[in-house]
């Protein structure tokens, strides 16, 4: 009985040691683009020697019947998505695209994104799965805009991977504590590159200040609103959204610094541009098209797709006009053109060497050696495929990312470009003419391959090898950045440099204040010391004045000897040098100060009136002339 127990455990822990972890996927994106990248990633999870299991959240799970052949995928498809990004605001049509301002669009996205993880969230398969007590060891997420799906991390106690098929942004950088400068890296909504010019600057400072204040103040309320919403009810006690951050254990990002431009990133942030290139044995392309390439016209084949969600179909009517004028003008060229709708234009018959279809093998066709041109609003998984392929790319930018790329695909010699607003028929006739007949693209394109592609760098074999690295070590924690635990202004260093100007102004400011007082206090007592000669002879003078005049009395008194005080001496010693002593007239025989008061005209008994100052020094001279 006890061997059969044994037996037992060891087959079930072979059977754990073969199936490998448990991974949930998330990806919440309507852009069709991030869902090729990630499900390119969980296909190299699923065949990976460890034999993960995958289960998929997204809104293209039936659209794809490649990723249902592995057993070890299992994909849930939340309706509603789509529906719900159009009624934001959102639109897959490159007028409404190109009509809407950079601050509108940022606000929208963000609406948009907030809104569609409420819905995923609240899907019922979502709900069951969260309530069917499966467990998984792993979460994968695309955190576009999608936060509040890091309440999956904590719920199941897993670390969390993050894709980012768009490369780097403000706010991945800001969830890991990697460093972002607006001088050295542009934003991703606006149409610059790594080389900026004093405005362009101050425009990419302005904005990324904007965006952090936006994801902040505005973005990370409203993913704490719904992560709050769902995960509230399942766990007792929730912690703040902004400690889930802390949570994450590696970034993947689709860019590399031979196509993009270097820049510094953590050791748990991975760039693997190209992971979604598949092998050259791997490339199948239907037999109908096959046959149409391979009886094209000398001068080969052209394919034209605006991306994988940007319509073709819904261009304007007299731009449609301009591309079909040029493609039936070129006979020389067959045409493969992405078309979304069954039917071509009502009132146009399409040419024999023109074809359409609603969704083409892009990357078999772009290295099939008959293709000689790709057409292309220059995505990031279109260049690598047409990198890859050696296919010269004309590009058509819509969204000011994809201009940022088709301007560095033109330094670089591999690419031309023609405006959105400036599509003509001379200027796309001469860009394909260039594009095919100067031989000098083809060569760039292979330098170019050459640095991107290359046996030694392996993309996806590096991802799966770092995502078992956090399996194993539970996370990885020796790699993250503390960086990741400071708040915005912390961060940006604002509490410093407050601090410091306030110690600066105190610096200056204490002993300027501290010298006023004194100063101050000094001027006063100094000003009481010189102002009390003056009020004593006003008051001497007040007196005299008070007891009338004493004009008679100066003749009997004129011999009699003057004794003074000390007080009296030093009286008159002072007023002899002020200001007043000017002014105030003086008999023959002393400097005594006198009467301010001018005699009357007329009396000549005053003259000889003693000084009235010795009358109020010696009393007795006043009391004689009284008594007399």
């Amino acid at each position: 009985m006890r061997l059969l127990q044994l037996s037992f455990c060891l087959m079930v822990l072979f059977a754990h040691s073969i199936s490998g972890a448990n991974i949930l996927t998330i990806l919440p994106s309507v852009w069709k683009s991030h869902y090729l990248f990630g499900r390119r990633l969980l296909q190299e999870l699923a065949t990976s020697p460890a034999n993960h299991s995958v289960t998929l959240i997204s809104l293209h799970g039936e659209e794809n019947a490649e990723v249902n052949q592995l057993p070890n995928i299992r994909e849930i498809r939340v309706d509603g998505l789509k529906e719900n990004w159009l009624d934001m605001g959102m639109s897959y049509e490159a007028e409404d695209m190109r009509a809407q301002s950079v601050m509108e669009r940022f606000t929208r996205l963000i609406y948009a994104g907030t809104t569609n993880v409420d819905l995923l969230l609240g899907d019922g398969q979502v709900k069951k799965l969260l309530t069917s007590g499966e467990r998984f060891d792993l979460l994968i997420v695309d955190l576009f805009l999608s936060d509040a799906l890091l309440g999956m991390a904590f719920y199941y106690g897993v670390p969390t991977v993050a894709l980012s098929p768009t490369g780097a942004n403000s706010w991945l950088n800001n969830m890991f504590g990697n460093p972002q400068a607006s001088s050295l890296d542009p934003s991703q909504f606006l149409a610059f590159t790594e080389r900026m010019n004093t405005r362009q600057r101050i425009v990419n400072t302005l904005m990324s200040t904007f965006e952090r204040l936006t994801y902040n103040f505005f973005h990370l309320i409203s993913q704490q609103s719904v992560y709050t919403k769902h995960f509230e009810p399942l766990v007792k006690e929730l912690p703040q959204y902004r400690e889930l951050t802390k949570n994450l254990s590696l970034a993947l990002i689709n860019s590399h610094p031979g196509l993009h431009y270097p820049r510094a990133y953590l050791p748990n942030m991975l760039e693997i541009g190209g992971l979604h290139l598949l092998q050259e044995k791997d490339l199948q392309i239907p037999k109908h098209l096959e046959s149409f390439m391979a009886s094209s016209p000398p001068g080969g084949v052209i394919y034209m797709s605006l991306g994988a969600d940007i319509q073709t179909a819904q261009l304007p009517s007299e731009k449609l006009a301009i591309f079909l004028d040029v493609f039936t003008h070129l006979k020389e060229f067959n045409f493969l053109i992405k078309w979304e709708k069954d039917e071509f234009l009502p009132d146009y018959q399409l040419p024999e060497h023109i074809i359409i279809s609603n969704w083409l093998p892009q990357q078999a066709i772009l290295a099939h050696p008959q293709m000689k041109l790709f057409i292309s609003s220059c995505g990031q998984l279109s260049v690598w495929e047409s990198i890859a392929g050696l296919t010269p790319i004309l590009a058509i930018p819509i969204l000011a990312e994809q201009e940022v790329m088709a301007k560095r695909l033109q330094l670089q010699g591999v690419s031309l470009t023609v405006n959105y607003e400036a599509i003509a028929y001379d200027a796309l006739l001469h860009g394909i003419r260039q594009l095919t007949l100067n031989l000098t693209y083809g060569q760039n394109l292979k330098k170019l391959n050459g640095r991107l592609i290359s046996k030694n760098f392996n993309p996806s074999a590096r991802a799966v090898s770092q995502i078992e690295l956090i399996l194993n070590s539970a996370g990885a924690d020796y790699l993250k950045s503390h960086a990741n635990a400071l708040n915005f202004w912390c961060a940006e260093g604002i509490d410093v440099l407050l601090i410091i100007t306030l110690g600066f102004c105190g610096i200056l400011t204490i002993p300027f204040l501290a010298i006023c007082c004194i100063l101050r206090k000094s001027y006063y007592s100094q000003a009481a010391a010189d102002h009390a000669p003056y009020r004593a002879t006003l008051k001497a003078v007040g007196r005299v004045h008070s007891y009338g005049d004493g004009g008679t009395c100066s003749a009997s008194v004129s011999s009699e000897p003057l004794r003074r005080t000390r007080s009296a001496q030093s009286l008159s010693a002072r007023s002899s040098t002020s200001s007043f002593s000017s002014t105030i007239p003086t008999s023959s025989t002393s400097t005594t100060p006198m009467d301010l008061t001018p005699p009357p005209p007329g009396t000549q008994s005053l003259i000889n009136e003693p000084p009235l100052l010795d009358m109020y020094v010696n009393p007795r001279i006043f009391t004689t002339n009284r008594d007399s």
